[in-house]
């Protein structure tokens, strides 16, 4: 297993010829598979009540579960946090599959806004709400394998660490109490595969950190075209276009946050 405490991590992945089977249909995600059935649950729903707060959709409430919420505090540091990000990308953002050649990546402000995203919006929001705490954590981009059938599906999900330095898996709008799974329970299946970590105190600057200088003008934007920039050696244990693309992407939607919410980076 990779080191998840690694401030950055590059990771080489190779899928040998026939041994996977890779989707790219719009209309199939990790996101469906979740939301048919899979999670964990470490207590019961019998507690739950609503807040009061409505959707602007006005199609339902966001509840609370006081014993959810005393898990996450019982089990995570900035527990209660946790909770209240995890509330808000299970029950108040519903899931939206992109348009195929489509991979538009929200800032946190567009999904809380749209109250709709894909995986990448889910944990870019559920990020947003912890940037600023000391939060055990990365971000991950890569594959998950179904066993099963040996589909592979592209996705991105947040890996959180308890008190412990146990693993878990944060997975967004099941509309349930079941989205904070440990990892150990989703191995028997499928196999999740590591093309980029970020630590969480690194998701910030990253981008900025990994991108080649002369590239980059806050004012002008790119001042030469991004495939044909310099990028530091380490770039090139991976998948070189594939780590361009994410940097990219995420250097692209920080500046738009950046606009938006001055202050917070």
């Amino acid at each position: 297993m990779i080191k998840p405490r690694h401030l950055l991590a590059v990771v080489t992945f190779v899928i040998l010829s026939g041994t996977y089977c890779v989707e790219a249909l719009a209309d199939i995600s990790y996101a469906d598979l979740f939301l048919a059935g899979r999670g964990y649950k470490p207590v019961e729903d019998n507690r739950v009540e609503y807040s009061g707060i409505t959707f602007k959709n006005n199609r339902g409430f966001i509840p609370d579960n006081q014993l959810y919420k005393e898990w996450c505090i019982n089990t995570f540091n900035n527990g209660e946090q946790i909770y209240e990000a995890y509330k808000e990308i299970a029950f108040d953002i519903n899931y939206r599959v992109e348009p195929p050649k489509t991979d538009y990546w929200q800032t946190p402000i567009e999904t809380q806004q749209s109250k709709q995203g894909d995986c990448e919006d889910s944990v870019f929001l559920f990020f947003s709400k912890l940037a600023e705490l000391d939060i055990d954590g990365d971000i991950i981009w890569g594959w998950v394998v179904e066993k099963d059938s040996a589909i592979a599906f592209a996705h991105v999900w947040y890996q959180l660490f308890d008190k412990h330095g146990k693993a878990y898996i944060v997975e967004g709008f099941s509309k349930e109490w079941n989205g904070i799974i440990p990892v150990e329970m989703l191995r028997g299946a499928e196999e999740r595969v590591s093309t980029l970590i970020v630590r969480h105190n690194k998701v910030c600057h990253v981008a900025d950190d990994m991108l080649p200088k002369p590239a980059l003008d806050n004012d002008r934007g790119f001042t030469e075209p991004f495939e044909e920039a310099q990028f530091p050696w380490s770039i090139y244990l991976s998948n070189t276009t594939f780590i361009k693309e994410i940097l990219q992407k995420l250097q692209e939607m920080f500046a738009r946050y950046k606009r938006q919410t001055p202050p917070l980076f």
